[in-house]
C-alpha cells in the first residue's frame, strides 16, 4: 500500500547568517510544530540546486519534483504561459516579465514591485497595448507577474530554433533574472536584448517609457518591465512515468498520481507540464497574504485521489527579496500554525516533508545555491541512523544532524521509499 505523501515547498525559506549575528528568519520564527516534527522525524540538509544550475525556483522546484534541472531545464516563460492557458505553438517564444520598481536615479531597485489594485490595472493596460494580439499573447499572473508570448507560425525563421533534441529548449538568448540587474537602468541592462531580439526590445522600451511615469507609495519613482526566462513549449516526461517503479512496488499496475497546490504560475505550469493536477485555489495569492488554510484544505481534498500532493508557498521568498527578515520570520510562524499544524493533525497517516527550493538571503535579497533544510515525518520515519537529534527546525540544527541529501530528486526518492515501505539504500 502507498502511504500518502504531502511535500511542502516553502519558497526561499532558507537564509544565510546575518552579518550582525542575528538569527536567520527561520531560526527566529516561533515554529513549535516544525520543531517537534524535526525532533521526532528525520532532519538534514538537501543540495536542491545542483552545481552548474542558477539558484532559483526554475531549477529548485523541478528538482523537488524529481527532475534533474540540468537535463530538463525549465524555462519560466513557457511554463507560466501554460499555467495561464495561453496557446503555445512549437515555434512560439514565451517570456516572463517582471514589473520592477525604479529608484530616484531611474535604476531598478525592487525586482518584484508591490502594486496597488488600481496600479495593476494600469500596468496591465500598458503591457497589452505594447504586445497586441494576434501577434502576441499576454497574461497577468497577479501583482508584478506578466507573461508574453511571441507568435511564430513557422513560415518565418523562428527566433530561437531548437539546436539539439532536448526535453525542454530555451531561446538562444535570454536576459538575466531581475534580481541580477538591480542597480542598473533598464535601458542599459537591456542593451544586449536590442541585438538579439530587436522587436521585443522596441516594445519593452515603449512600455517602459509609460511605466516610468507611474508612481505610487510603494514605487514613488516609477516602474519598468523586465523580460527574462524565455523559452519554447515544454515537453517534460510525466511524473507518473518517471516514478512508475515506486507506484508498482506499492500497488502494481497503478500509476503514481500527484497534484500541486500553488498560486504562482511557474509552479502551476511546471505541474501541468509534468502531468500533475493543478487546480486554481481561491484565496491563494502567491504573496505573503496568501490563504494558508485554503491551501491546506485543498491539499487534503486532493489526497482523496492522489498519492502525492505538493504544496508551494511563495511568500517567504517575497519577504526575503524585499529584505524584510522580520516579515519572513512572521510568515514562517504563520505557516507553522496555519498550514503545517493543520496538515499534520488532519492526516497523521501521511509522510510529510517540509523543505524549500533554494536559499533567499534577506541581507541582499538574492537567491543562493546553498543546501537547504528539510524534515520528514510520518509512519515509519525515524531519526536517521547515526545522525544527531535536533531541538528545532532551522538551518544550523539541520546541518548539525550530519545528514545531507545530494539532490532534489534524491530527496523525493527518499520520501517515496518511506511511503512505499522500501528499505533505504
Amino acid at each position: 500500500m502507498h502511504t500518502p505523501c504531502i511535500i511542502c515547498i516553502l519558497d526561499g525559506m532558507a537564509d544565510l547568517p546575518a552579518r550582525d549575528g542575528q538569527p536567520t528568519p527561520l531560526a527566529a520564527a516561533r515554529t513549535p510544530t516544525l520543531d517537534r516534527l524535526a525532533a521526532t522525524g528525520t532532519a538534514g540538509l538537501c543540495q536542491v540546486i545542483p552545481p552548474g544550475a542558477e539558484a532559483g525556483s526554475d531549477a529548485g522546484i523541478p528538482a523537488l519534483l524529481g527532475y534533474d534541472p540540468l537535463r530538463h531545464p525549465a524555462a519560466r516563460g513557457p511554463l507560466e504561459a501554460l499555467a495561464a492557458g495561453l496557446p503555445l505553438g512549437p515555434h512560439d517564444t514565451a517570456w516572463r516579465c517582471n514589473v520592477v520598481a525604479l529608484d530616484a536615479h531611474g535604476r531598478m531597485a525592487d525586482p518584484a514591485a508591490t502594486l496597488k489594485a488600481a496600479m495593476e490595472q494600469a500596468v496591465d493596460s500598458i503591457v497589452r497595448a505594447a504586445f497586441p494580439a494576434p501577434a502576441h499573447g499576454t497574461a497577468h499572473g497577479g501583482g508584478f507577474r506578466f507573461t508574453v508570448v511571441e507568435r511564430n507560425d513557422g513560415h518565418a525563421a523562428a527566433p530561437s530554433p531548437p539546436a539539439a533534441p532536448t526535453s525542454f529548449t530555451r531561446a538562444s538568448f535570454t536576459p538575466a533574472g531581475p534580481q541580477d540587474v538591480i542597480g542598473q537602468s533598464p535601458a542599459h541592462a537591456l542593451r544586449d536584448l536590442a541585438r538579439h531580439h530587436p522587436g521585443l526590445h522596441a516594445r519593452i522600451t515603449t512600455a517602459n517609457a509609460q511605466l516610468s511615469r507611474l508612481a505610487q507609495p510603494t514605487a514613488p519613482h516609477g516602474l519598468a518591465l523586465w523580460p527574462w526566462g524565455c523559452g519554447h513549449r515544454p515537453d517534460l516526461p510525466s511524473f507518473s512515468a518517471r516514478h512508475a517503479a515506486a507506484a508498482s512496488s506499492a500497488v502494481p499496475h497503478t500509476p503514481l498520481t500527484a497534484a500541486m497546490v500553488a498560486a504562482v504560475p511557474l509552479a502551476r505550469g511546471l505541474a501541468l507540464a509534468a502531468g500533475l493536477t493543478a487546480p486554481e485555489i481561491p484565496g491563494a495569492t502567491g504573496g505573503a497574504d496568501t490563504d494558508l488554510a485554503a491551501k491546506a484544505t485543498a491539499a487534503l481534498a486532493l489526497l482523496a485521489d492522489h498519492a502525492v500532493v505538493f504544496i508551494h508557498v511563495e511568500g517567504p521568498d517575497m519577504c526575503a527579496h524585499a529584505r524584510d527578515a522580520r516579515a519572513k520570520s512572521a510568515l514562517l510562524a504563520r505557516i507553522d500554525a496555519e498550514l503545517v499544524a493543520l496538515l499534520r493533525a488532519a492526516r497523521p497517516d501521511a509522510v510529510l516533508c517540509v523543505t524549500c527550493d533554494h536559499v533567499t538571503h534577506c541581507g541582499d535579497g538574492r537567491h543562493h545555491p546553498h543546501a537547504v533544510p528539510f524534515l520528514l515525518h510520518g509512519p515509519g520515519v525515524f531519526p536517521h541512523p547515526g545522525t544527531l537529534a535536533v531541538a528545532r527546525f532551522d538551518e544550523a540544527a539541520c546541518a548539525a544532524t550530519g545528514l545531507r541529501i545530494p539532490s532534489g530528486p534524491a530527496l523525493l526518492d527518499l520520501i517515496l521509499r518511506k511511503a512505499t515501505h522500501r528499505p533505504d539504500m
